[in-house]
C-alpha cells in the first residue's frame, strides 16, 4: 500500500499510456474493416463519362413536366380556385351553368350566355336586347349572332309578320284582236259572282305589258289596280270546231302570273281564274310599319334590300329575296286580336 501511495503518479500515467494504446489499437482495425467494405472505385481514364445517376434523372423529368404541364396532367379553369363555382336553382334543382347540359333558358346554350357575358341570373334575358338592333337574344342565338353587337344581326327579313290575308280569284277574259293580228289583244276582267258580267271597261295590251284590274263599285266609282298577270304572246292554233266538225284556226293567248311564274293560256272568248291574294306583312322591329302587298308586288324592308311577295295562304306568305333569288316563308302575327283583312295596296 505504501508503495502505491509512492509511486501514485506513475501508476496513473502507465495507466493513461495502455488506454491510448487500446484506441489507436480500436481505430486502425475500424479503418481496415471500412476500407474492405467500401472499395474505393477504379481510376477513370481522362475523358470517360460517369455512369447515369438514376435518382437525379426521374428528378430532372418532373420539373421538365411542372415547366410545362400537360393537359392530361392538369385541369384548367377560367376562374380562381379559391372561388366557389357556380350553381343556380332551376325547377328545383341546382344547376351547374360551367358544365351541366341543361339549358338555363331553352333554345339557348349556357356557353353562349357565358362567352357574351350576359346575366343568366335574369329570368328575362331571351327577351332582351342587350346592343338595341331590334332581335332579342334568343333570335341572335338562332342566327349564329352577336347579342353585344348592333354590327352582327340576323337577316332583317326574319322579323316580318303576315298579320292579315285575302285571297281571291283574279278572273280573266280574252275578248278579241282588235288590229286582226297578234300584236295587240283586248282582254277583260270577270265578276267573281257573274262570270259573265264584266266589272270594267276592256283594255288593249301589247306583248310585255301588265294587265290591269278594272272595277266598278257600288257608288259607281271606279277603281284600278295593276295585278301580277302579264300578257306574254298570242298565236293562232288549229281547233276541232264540234259545231262544225272540222278544224279551225283560232287564236290564243298566254298570260304569266309572275308572282309564281305560272303560264295560262287562253282561246277568245274563254274566262279562267288565276290565284289573286292580298296580305298584310308586319315589321315587327321597334317602330317597324304595316305594309299592304299583292302577289307579285315587290317592297323594301330596309333600303336596298328588296322582296316580292310570292304567295300568300292563310298560315303563312312566300317572300323573295330579289338579290338572291331565295324564297323565304313569313308565319302569321300570334296575336290574340283578330285581324282586319287588308285593302287593296
Amino acid at each position: 500500500m505504501d508503495y502505491v501511495k509512492a509511486n501514485y503518479g506513475r501508476l496513473l500515467l502507465l495507466l493513461s499510456g495502455l488506454l491510448l494504446v487500446a484506441a489507436a489499437f480500436y481505430a486502425v482495425s475500424s479503418f481496415s474493416a471500412l476500407q474492405s467494405e467500401y472499395q474505393p472505385p477504379a481510376p477513370r481514364d481522362r475523358g470517360a463519362e460517369f455512369a447515369a445517376n438514376e435518382v437525379l434523372g426521374r428528378l430532372q423529368n418532373e420539373a421538365g413536366k411542372l415547366a410545362a404541364p400537360a393537359k392530361s396532367l392538369w385541369e384548367e379553369y377560367d376562374r380562381s380556385l379559391f372561388v366557389s363555382r357556380v350553381y343556380l336553382l332551376r325547377d328545383g334543382q341546382l344547376v351547374d351553368i360551367f358544365e351541366s347540359d341543361a339549358q338555363l333558358y331553352p333554345g339557348i346554350d349556357n356557353a353562349w350566355i357565358l362567352k357574351h357575358g350576359l346575366d343568366y341570373t335574369d329570368p328575362e334575358l331571351a327577351g332582351k336586347d342587350p346592343d338595341t338592333d331590334g332581335f332579342t337574344n334568343i333570335e341572335e342565338f338562332r342566327a349564329g349572332a352577336s347579342p353585344v353587337s348592333d354590327a352582327s344581326k340576323p337577316p332583317v327579313w326574319t322579323k316580318l309578320r303576315l298579320s292579315a290575308t285575302k285571297i281571291d280569284k283574279l278572273r280573266t277574259k280574252f275578248e278579241s284582236l282588235p288590229q286582226g293580228d297578234l300584236k295587240s289583244v283586248q282582254i277583260n276582267t270577270v265578276s267573281a259572282e257573274d262570270p259573265s258580267a264584266l266589272t270594267g271597261e276592256s283594255r288593249f295590251y301589247e306583248k310585255g305589258e301588265m294587265i290591269t284590274l278594272s272595277e266598278t263599285g257600288p257608288d259607281g266609282r271606279k277603281t284600278e289596280t295593276a295585278t301580277p298577270l302579264q300578257f306574254v304572246e298570242a298565236r293562232m292554233i288549229n281547233r276541232l270546231n264540234p259545231k262544225t266538225n272540222s278544224e279551225e284556226e283560232v287564236p290564243v293567248i298566254t298570260l304569266l302570273n309572275t308572282a309564281d311564274n305560272l303560264k295560262i293560256e287562253l282561246t277568245q272568248g274563254e274566262v279562267k281564274d288565276s290565284p289573286y291574294s292580298l296580305a298584310t306583312l308586319v315589321d315587327t322591329r321597334s317602330g317597324g310599319k304595316e305594309v299592304a302587298l299583292r302577289t307579285g308586288q315587290q317592297f323594301e324592308l330596309d333600303p336596298g334590300q328588296g322582296y316580292k311577295l310570292v304567295d300568300v295562304s292563310e298560315e303563312a306568305a312566300t317572300i323573295q329575296d330579289l338579290a338572291s333569288g331565295e324564297r323565304l316563308s313569313i308565319p302569321r302575327l300570334e296575336i290574340n286580336a283578330t285581324p282586319q283583312p287588308p285593302t287593296e295596296p
